[in-house]
């Protein structure tokens, strides 16, 4: 059984295993028994899934999305005339941070109607929890594999209430596009934090071949002041990370941080060292290398499957520090 009625009617494994042309086709085929069912024009049907992935074409969406339009479709047909419509209205009062916390608008929003696992962090989330996909830059989106459902710390409240695990996401998917990290007061404030918990870390053999001692001040200055964005570049993340690998930091963290910390240190190293022999002269040196290096790795961590990179950035914010909502701009 599931949250919302008899499971025989939502898409069976054969279906759930369906991908690109295939699960378009199975979600149009949905579309059109749906109709017949509820006595609905198909293109008017139509009109009303396309509003509800919030994309100006069917064509626009991906397999994420698919998967769940073919569960709604399925759920549709269960409730009959009386409650399809509902089931096919978007949900669109978010509410969200403001200020340097505040995140894009999610595209899609709706309660999961089965249990997954979140395309960011990796936590499982159950049937009835709220969940959404993030807006996407269209000039990033077919560069990298999409990542699916988000759970709802990671889709709204990751930046306003960071934890570790969120700043070494952050760290894994700026460094696969080689452009630094940028952290907000927020983040800076647990970074800070992490970096100063044990005095023994200043002495460490990373700290002293780079030190720090500027990068805290950057930080403190970023946490005192609320700023919207302190960029690190890639050299400093790295150093960072090495810091972070010494055992006074690591003393602090929990079974799943420790976890995800291996993760991206392990893929930094494959990167730099090229373990599954990645042409270059294919792939280049850069995001596409990186990119095939973790497909192809040996050891897959729960982020050579995920997708990405991690390029959801938060709101504008004016130097005055007063949000600037892209939605109402």
């Amino acid at each position: 059984m599931t949250l919302f009625g008899d499971e025989a009617l939502l898409p069976h494994r054969a279906e759930r295993e369906l991908t690109g042309a295939d699960l378009r086709a199975r979600v149009r085929e949905a579309v059109e028994e749906l109709a017949a069912l509820v006595d609905e024009d198909v293109q008017e049907l139509l009109a009303r899934v396309r509003a509800l992935v919030n994309l100006p074409r069917l064509s626009a969406t991906d397999d994420h999305d698919l998967r769940e339009l073919l569960t709604e479709l399925r759920l549709c047909a269960q409730e009959g005339r009386r409650g399809y419509k509902r089931r096919l209205r978007r949900e669109t009062r978010v509410t969200r941070p403001g200020g340097i916390g505040r995140l894009p608008r999610p595209r899609w929003v709706k309660a999961a109607a089965m249990s997954g696992t979140c395309g960011l962090c990796g936590d499982a989330y159950a049937a009835g929890d709220m969940v959404g996909r993030a807006q996407m830059d269209p000039k990033l989106a077919h560069y990298y594999v999409p990542m699916g459902w988000l759970c709802w710390h990671c889709l709204v409240q990751r930046r306003q209430d960071p934890t570790r695990r969120d700043l070494l996401l952050r760290i894994f998917h700026g460094l696969f596009a080689d452009d630094g990290v940028g952290f907000n007061g927020y983040e800076c404030g647990v970074l800070l934090a992490w970096l100063t918990a044990d005095p023994v870390l200043a002495g460490s053999k990373p700290w002293s071949a780079d030190p720090l001692e500027a990068t805290l001040v950057r930080l403190r200055a970023s946490v005192a002041d609320g700023k919207p964005l302190t960029w690190l570049s890639p050299q400093t993340t790295r150093t960072i990370m090495a810091v972070l690998q010494e055992p006074a930091a690591t003393a602090v963290l929990s079974g799943q941080e420790a976890q995800l910390l291996s993760a991206v240190a392990q893929h930094l190293t494959e990167w730099d060292t090229n373990p599954a022999g990645v042409r270059h002269v294919q792939c280049g040196t850069g995001w596409r290398y990186r990119q095939r290096a973790l497909a192809l790795t040996d050891h897959p961590t729960i982020l050579s499957r995920l997708g990405g990179p991690f390029f959801l950035f938060q709101c504008k914010v004016t130097s005055l520090g007063t949000l600037v909502d892209p939605d109402k701009s």
